[in-house]
């Protein structure tokens, strides 16, 4: 992850030291709740959720 992804999930009281369910969850509430403007365009902060959830997607892979 890089140093954007990390701030913003500190933001939402989340660490890497987490588990990757408990961080996508918190994520994606945050996303679906705050991701977007009232014309639904996603914001810079929706589009740093769906990379961190990008990122946990990878894993594994």
């Amino acid at each position: 992850m890089n140093e954007i992804q990390v701030k913003f999930m500190q933001s939402l009281g989340l660490n890497l030291d987490m588990p990757y369910d408990v961080i996508e969850d918190k994520v994606s509430d945050f996303l679906e709740r705050n991701g977007f403007d009232e014309d639904y365009n996603i914001t810079e902060e929706g589009k740093v959720c769906e990379s961190i959830l990008d990122y946990i997607g990878t894993i594994g892979d």
